[in-house]
């Protein structure tokens, strides 16, 4: 594998680093000592005292010296010659290692160069490693693909680098929810202009169609009358196809306002059973007032309710016993208090509303066949439905109204069965009176 233009750059700061200096001193050294050699290694000096002394010793005997001074002077006349002969060797010596200098200073320089390239390569492998790694995770996080999973490597002890990884990791998850967000916000877009195209199309031909079918089912012949009835129910699933679609994407108009969800899950509990629909309903004694608009919030509410129940119909789904699907009796039904030992399973559909610290959770259980797990996620998107005559929109409707007032929804699978949907909305902010 070549190495990175980092890698190489580092390789030479270091290594010229490391061989420079050493390639100084090196050459320093050789030229003192050679003058050191060249200055002490010399015989001439020492030739010039042997002539002096000799000169000296001469004129000593020439003059008929006494028996001690002639012993002394053959004795200096042995030590200098000794000295002479030492000097020459040594000067011969030294013009032998002034040659060799240069050649030695050349193989340690040598020495020295792979050495300090051994060394300068790995530490330049060292710290370019995790540049390299972090430039990577860069590269990936711009053309948005994943980061890889995360290996220690040379370097991973360093705390910056560390830190480094930890936050190009938390700005990657943050920029995956981000392209998330556009591209959901991008479809949702797209889908509520086509949506409100769509029901301007369907409104517009449903006035004179809804006359027609009127005045055919007032038909004396039975089979006019009951295609009129047929007519009529099918112009309304129309109309309220384009009533969904005229809703979707559309903002909730004014202000929030304070809304007591206790009392609109009572009322709306109340309407729904004098229809007929059997559900259960488990609050606290106290209010849980969150900043909304009633209307959408008991939109939310009941879409999820209309979903739970037709999840009964659906395969697998109802529970059978004797009084199933009944509308439970007691304080928890109408919304009066707590349930005495928690929500029963008399009902096919139970609401449970609590109060989760700065959040009101409302929950949405019901005894269908739940949802398959690869479907979680998709059953959120407006252009999705699994049932046949289904628009895709009600869920999505759901989660932008509930989003709308800062909130969050989820769908689950309950482990006893069925489906769970729990939406978490903000409490009522109180300023506290000066």
């Amino acid at each position: 594998m070549r190495p990175s233009r980092l890698r190489r750059r580092l390789f030479r700061a270091l290594f010229l680093a490391a061989l420079v200096p050493a390639g100084l001193t090196l050459v320093l050294g050789v030229l003192l000592l050679r003058e050191v050699i060249a200055t002490t290694g010399s015989a001439g000096p020492w030739m010039a005292v042997a002539d002096s002394g000799r000169i000296l010793l001469e004129m000593v005997q020439a003059r008929d010296p006494d028996p001690e001074l002639a012993e002394a002077a053959a004795r200096h006349r042995e030590v200098l010659s000794e000295s002479v002969r030492l000097s020459q060797v040594y000067a011969l010596l030294g013009e032998r290692v002034v040659l060799l200098i240069p050649a030695t200073a050349l193989l340690l320089l040598g020495v020295v160069g792979v050495v300090a390239a051994l060394a300068t390569r790995r530490l330049a492998s060292w710290l370019a490693a995790p540049a390299e790694e972090l430039a990577d995770w860069i590269r990936r996080l711009g053309a948005g693909e994943p980061l890889p999973a995360h290996t220690p490597g040379r370097g991973g002890a360093v705390e910056e680098f560390q830190t480094l990884r930890s936050g190009l990791r938390e700005a990657a998850a943050r920029l995956e929810e981000a392209r998330d967000r556009e591209v959901e916000q991008a479809r949702a877009r797209s889908w509520a202009e086509m949506a409100r195209r769509v029901a301007h199309e369907i409104k517009n031909p449903l006035t004179p169609m809804r006359m027609a079918a009127e005045r055919i089912s007032r038909s004396r012949d039975p089979a006019s009358a009951e295609a009129g009835e047929i007519l009529l129910e099918e112009i309304g699933r129309l109309d309220r196809l384009a009533r969904s679609f005229s809703q979707f994407g559309r903002p909730v108009e004014g202000p929030p306002a304070p809304v007591d969800l206790v009392e609109l899950l009572e009322g709306l509990i109340r309407r729904l059973q004098v229809e007929g629909t059997p559900i259960e309903l488990d609050t606290t004694d106290d209010a849980v007032v969150v900043d909304g608009h009633l209307d959408a919030l008991e939109r939310v509410v009941r879409n999820l309710v209309s979903n739970a129940l037709e999840a009964q119909s659906l395969p697998g789904g109802g529970r059978a016993g004797p009084g199933a699907g009944q509308p439970r009796a007691g304080p928890a039904a109408s919304g009066g208090g707590e349930a005495e030992a928690g929500p029963s399973n008399e009902a096919p559909v139970r609401i449970r509303l609590r109060s989760d610290g700065d959040a009101a959770v409302i929950t949405v259980d019901d005894d269908g066949p739940g949802i398959p797990p690869e479907l979680l996620d998709r059953i959120w998107e407006p252009d999705f439905t699994t049932r046949r005559r289904g628009t895709g929109l009600g869920l999505p409707l759901v989660r932008q109204a509930v989003r709308t007032h800062g909130g969050e929804v989820t769908a689950e699978n309950r482990p006893e069965g069925g489906a769970r949907f729990q939406i978490r909305l903000p409490l009522e902010t109180k300023e506290e009176a000066p």
